[in-house]
């Protein structure tokens, strides 16, 4: 009954002090972001963990109060990676910061890719960075956290590696696939241009229906990078079960 009372924000505190991570704030651009860490490790290379958009809609037609994830699929990504030093970071006015000064609703719907989130989510990157001493970065984004991760390259310059899973890389594309009004606040992935220095891992389930793999593909066929194509999956099944295998490789 506790558990059920309980708001989005405090079961995924509880979830993360159960995967031995540990709840912080970083700052960013005019916002404030939630991150939950791994111990810190003595490597150097760092895997930031970008979560997808959450909750923002309720019953699909009214806009949420608070869009903090009620999944905590990437939270659990994260603590299955044992390959490098690891943070999730979350996104400004999620995880129970809706409430502060800069937020309204529009960052988590329309402009939830628009350049005040991108900007900010990019100097929180920055500054986890410089916190934990990595001199190798890899960006690891989840749905249409693998689109906020390629859209915060643009103000990020130690960045070594994109990994993207499942990710909305042609947000005009998936809103005419799906029938969605545009996001015309936001930035398109697909419209942008990318430093070649950077290695690009785009990872698609072969049954995802929320966003199809011809869109990765599209998106690949423009911008280069590496499509991993996993057979069987969906847009959430079975990443958690197989991640520490698809991260290895």
């Amino acid at each position: 009954m506790l558990a059920a009372c309980a708001t989005p924000t405090q079961r995924i505190d509880v979830t993360a002090e159960r995967l031995g991570m540990t709840k912080g704030l970083v700052e960013g651009l005019n916002f404030r972001h939630v991150t939950y860490a791994k111990p810190h490790s003595t490597t150097k290379t760092l895997h930031i963990y970008l979560d997808g958009d959450g909750s923002p809609w309720r019953h699909g037609r009214y806009i949420a109060n608070d869009p903090t994830p009620r999944n905590p699929l990437v939270l659990g990504l994260a603590s299955l990676d044992t390959e490098a030093d690891v943070v999730y970071l979350g996104r400004p006015c999620y995880l129970g910061l809706h409430d502060e000064p800069m937020c309204n609703k529009n960052l988590w719907t329309s402009a939830r890719y628009g350049d005040a989130v991108v900007r900010s989510m990019a100097a929180a990157a920055q500054a986890l960075i410089q916190e934990r001493g990595a001199n190798s970065v890899s960006l690891i984004g989840f749905s249409g956290g693998g689109s906020l991760a390629m859209l915060m390259l643009a103000y990020m310059v130690s960045v070594d590696e994109v990994v993207t899973v499942a990710a909305n890389l042609d947000t005009d594309g998936w809103a005419k696939h799906h029938g969605y009004l545009p996001l015309h606040e936001s930035l398109n992935p697909m419209l942008l241009r990318y430093p070649t220095h950077v290695r690009y891992r785009h990872f698609s389930g072969e049954h995802d229906d929320n966003v199809p793999t011809q869109l990765t593909r599209a998106f690949i066929a423009r911008h280069g990078g590496e499509l991993v194509l996993v057979p069987n999956f969906s847009h959430h099944c079975c990443w958690r079960e197989q991640w520490p295998d698809l991260i290895k490789k």
